[in-house]
């Protein structure tokens, strides 16, 4: 990819840019990233997280659409990019840095850092020219900074047969033994089952990351009013209803495979393979490039098994290597009040809400 030359603008989007928000995102230079759009954008909003809708603008036409999250405090105002902004290479990265700083005493008036989190795939190089942008590396915050991604611009059987043979095995099987998937339309029953299914992944013990059913119904909701959420369930044919669930986004580029659910006593193995395998299809059909598996361990800790994410982390592997994105990194902009931030009143919010870690 060839260096962009020539600076970046920051302004405030116009309010008939943010009426077609999302079909903007998803002609970002990165494919579009549904943490940059509208439902994201209103499933934070009980966390009194307040959205700005901006757009950086290039000389040679380029432009990134980049939803901003407020987080205010006595120490002021602090923004949050998630999954952004949007650019296609790490070379963009500093002019866009220097576009945040030019617009400190207009767009960004009172605002004391900017925490960025752009996709793009970590290493030493990228993290060196971040750095020298004066960026400082923080926490990974979107989950899936650490995933599997699979080129679904291919055809069918190309795509098939970068699975794993044990996979592929599994995939066969279930469909020969009768495994049937449904695409279900979306609502309260299926919500409610969804959830069920979430309870007893990893052998029927669950994960320590799932959140109150509240949180899903809302997130789900506003994904499916939108058409961008969709419903898959598998039947084994042996339990009262389905033995296994996915959903996922359709957006960008991208099909993410955001939660997953199972019984662990299946009648037919290979039930949860068929399902994505069969969403991917589906996602390909309607123009999605890339399949993104959504949360692995990092690629250094995925054979560790006190890692939390290593069972779904095993199976997610057969699809693919893990990619490492880079985690976010914050712009300073007012020391002082990032230090007061950061070190006194961040840790009492966490305190009072029983909820370390997140965003804030």
């Amino acid at each position: 990819m060839m260096t962009r030359t020539g600076p970046w603008r920051l302004r405030r989007a116009l309010p008939a840019e943010i009426r077609d928000w999302d079909a903007l995102v998803e002609r970002n230079p990165d494919g579009g990233h549904w943490t940059q759009g509208a439902a994201f954008a209103a499933l934070k909003a009980p966390d009194r997280l307040r959205p700005h809708h901006l757009v950086l603008e290039h000389d040679d036409g380029t432009r990134i659409h980049a939803l901003a999250l407020e987080h205010r405090s006595v120490a002021g105002r602090f923004w949050y990019l998630p999954t952004g902004p949007g650019v296609a290479s790490v070379d963009d990265v500093p002019g866009v840095v220097d576009a945040f700083r030019a617009e400190r005493d207009g767009v960004l008036r009172g605002v004391f850092a900017v925490k960025l989190e752009p996709f793009l795939v970590d290493g030493p190089e990228s993290r060196e020219v971040l750095r020298a942008a004066g960026l400082r590396a923080s926490a990974v915050i979107q989950k899936n900074a650490h995933t599997v991604l699979v080129d679904l611009d291919r055809d069918p059987e190309e795509i098939f047969r970068g699975f794993s043979k044990s996979l592929r095995n599994h995939i066969r099987t279930a469909d020969r033994l009768g495994y049937r998937v449904e695409k279900v339309e979306p609502g309260e029953e299926t919500y409610r089952t969804m959830y069920r299914l979430m309870q007893t992944i990893s052998g029927g013990r669950g994960s320590p990351l799932t959140r109150p059913y509240d949180y899903y119904r809302r997130l789900w909701s506003e994904l499916c009013a939108r058409g961008q959420g969709h419903f898959w369930f598998g039947f084994d044919g042996a339990h009262d209803g389905p033995q296994a669930s996915a959903f996922m986004i359709g957006y960008g580029r991208f099909a993410i495979a955001k939660d997953g659910g199972s019984v662990p006593d299946r009648a037919i193995r290979g039930g949860a393979a068929l399902i994505r395998w069969t969403a991917m299809q589906w996602f390909r059909s309607q123009g999605r490039t890339i399949y993104d598996a959504y949360v692995t361990p990092p690629s250094w800790l995925a054979h560790d098994r006190d890692q939390p994410m290593h069972g779904p982390g095993v199976f997610k592997l057969q699809f693919g290597p893990i990619v490492d994105h880079l985690p976010s990194h914050d712009l300073v902009l007012d020391e002082r009040r990032f230090q007061l931030f950061t070190r006194l009143l961040l840790p009492i919010e966490w305190r009072l809400r029983r909820r370390p870690g997140g965003i804030w």
